[in-house]
């Protein structure tokens, strides 16, 4: 029997459950569980459930943005940066946040294959190579 890989797993999940109503969800969600208990799988569930919002952005629906920051955002930052978000992607958009302890400030911001890098680090990195020219 041949394996399946994580984007085949969240793509049957998307599949099957789009289009369901909430009860029927839950019981897909159920079996979809003990089949990953069955095969002894539930390791890569995280690695599924990442894979599934990909799914879910790529057939339109909200776009998955990660952030990486040097401090904690309050709720106000988080609206507004959404906000923002939304209007110069031109869709919804979900925010994913680490916190991330190596940064010293600023923050890292991945939009599908675009990383927008406004870190300290990365400031003074280009401040370097520029007094270097």
């Amino acid at each position: 029997m041949r394996k399946s890989s994580v984007r085949q797993f969240a793509e049957a999940y998307y599949d099957v459950a789009t289009g369901a109503s909430e009860k029927e969800r839950v019981a897909i969600a159920k079996e979809f569980l003990k089949l990953l208990v069955r095969q002894r799988l539930l390791r890569k569930m995280p690695r599924i459930f990442a894979e599934l919002e990909r799914i879910t952005a790529e057939r339109g629906g909200p776009e998955i943005v990660d952030i990486r920051s040097a401090v904690h955002m309050d709720a106000k930052a988080d609206e507004q940066l959404t906000e923002n978000l939304e209007k110069s992607l031109g869709r919804k958009v979900k925010l994913h946040h680490v916190h991330d302890a190596k940064l010293l400030a600023g923050a890292k911001i991945q939009v599908g294959d675009t990383l927008i890098d406004n870190s300290l680090a990365s400031r003074l990195a280009a401040l370097k190579s520029h007094l270097l020219a």
